[in-house]
């Protein structure tokens, strides 16, 4: 067998710790501690749910990747075609552009910036985060450097600074409990996206490690199996010690709105010098997955229409784009976001436990069909969210076996998937028949 080529430790370490920065963003500061101190003395189950979704899914995600050896695009359009796994593509990637860019600079300014300097507008600070957003992405060689030598490790720092903090000296005990912590662990896991970004990340290191001159489908593998299991390993840790210092020293703030509770715990674990940090953490945690989304945006683009649109002038079209979204507010965006999510995920978690298997191209029409089926229950969820909440895709969901859990396209989804594998084995075995007769 041909040795494996993996990169240097130090070279593995950048780049994971880059990945974990990239998708440790606002929804990873904010939903893990208001779900501990939810869930009380149950959070350490809450926290495995959470991590399930949050932290294998992402690894699952960088999986299929290596396996397949192809961004979403190539997975994509597989399944369901040049024009259509390319329109499939897109709409993730706008997603995170549209939505995900402007929440993540919204929310530095009123969860960091606006809480320690009041009188600095909203434009002055999206303007000075999308500024240096553009000056980490525009040179798409030093990108992941530039987030994984420099702006993770201080984000790491100072998340390890409070967290260990919290862990010795918690401001109070875990108060009380409450039903079906591994279930609510797992929703809110939900709304980080980080399964789709990973989906979408995959793709922008597979293009990495072209750059480092990783360039067979073994290396990229082994490579790329390494670094999504370290980075789905940080993810995992840091939000079960979050989970933790919510169930904790959450529980003195019982009153908090979510988002809220994140600065008050800092603020109680270390006073001024808390709300300093918290800032810091924020600030950095938004900044590097702005960056990352921007170059991913010019990476995936620039895949799509084969070199025709250039990397530099996308990246500055996103940060633009980010800049002028931005100016909304934030609460107003994670309205907006939530149902373009409900929409995608089925189907993006059919490709990702598809994209697992080796013999994938044998499989690729029956994934179509699960594809397809699972994007059509993903449109009567997102429709329910614009206030068509009694459309008959939603019922139907509702009546499946898990529909009560959201989960109600997964028999469906499996059995359209069996049925459109067993005909086509039924329909090959008689040609083949034919011609041997």
């Amino acid at each position: 067998m041909q040795k494996r080529s993996l990169l240097p430790l130090g070279v593995i370490a950048i780049i994971s710790a880059a990945m974990f920065s990239s998708h440790f963003g606002v929804g990873d500061l904010i939903f893990p501690p208001i779900l501990g101190r939810n869930m009380g003395t149950n959070w350490f189950v809450a926290a495995l749910g959470y991590m399930l979704i949050n932290s294998v899914g992402v690894w699952l995600a960088y999986l299929a990747c290596a396996h397949q050896n192809k961004s979403l695009t190539g997975i994509a359009t597989d399944i369901l075609g040049n024009i259509g796994g390319k329109i499939y593509t897109a709409i993730p990637i706008l997603i995170t552009v549209f939505f995900i860019l402007p929440r993540v600079s919204s929310a530095t300014h009123e969860m960091a910036i606006a809480p320690l300097l009041p009188k600095v507008p909203l434009w002055a600070t999206l303007a000075v985060f999308f500024l240096l957003s553009l000056y980490i992405a525009a040179t798409r060689a030093k990108v992941i450097d530039k987030i994984g030598k420099v702006l993770a490790p201080l984000l790491i720092l100072f998340v390890v600074i409070l967290a260990v903090k919290g862990i010795f000296t918690p401001l109070q005990a875990p108060q009380g409990s409450a039903p079906a912590p591994l279930k609510e662990g797992m929703l809110n896991a939900y709304n980080t996206m980080n399964a789709i970004a990973a989906l979408l990340f995959g793709g922008w290191v597979l293009h990495e490690l072209n750059i480092r001159n990783i360039t067979t489908k073994e290396d990229k593998d082994i490579n790329l199996n390494v670094i999504g299991i370290l980075t789905a390993i940080l993810l995992g840790i840091t939000s079960t010690v979050l989970v933790y210092l919510g169930a904790s020293s959450g529980a003195a703030f019982p009153e908090a709105a979510i988002g809220v509770l994140s600065t008050k715990i800092a603020n109680g674990l270390l006073g001024n010098i808390g709300l300093f940090s918290f800032a810091l953490i924020m600030t950095l945690s938004c900044l590097t997955t702005a960056a990352a989304i921007i170059s991913m945006a010019g990476d995936m683009f620039s895949e799509m229409s084969g070199g025709k649109l250039k990397y530099r002038p996308i990246v500055i079209g996103a940060t633009i784009a980010g800049f002028v979204l931005g100016l909304v507010g934030l609460s107003r965006i994670v309205n907006y976001t939530v149902p373009w999510l409900v929409l995608m995920y089925p189907s993006i978690i059919v490709i990702i436990l598809s994209g697992l298997l080796y013999n994938f191209d044998r499989l690729k029409y029956a994934v179509s069909a699960g594809v397809g089926l699972a994007l059509l229950f993903g449109l009567g969820d997102m429709l329910s969210f614009y206030g068509l909440t009694d459309n008959a895709i939603s019922r139907l969901s509702a009546a499946m076996p898990l529909g009560n859990h959201g989960l109600g396209w997964v028999l469906p989804v499996l059995v359209i998937m069996f049925l459109t594998g067993f005909s086509l084995k039924i329909r090959a075995s008689r040609t083949g028949s034919g011609k041997n007769a």
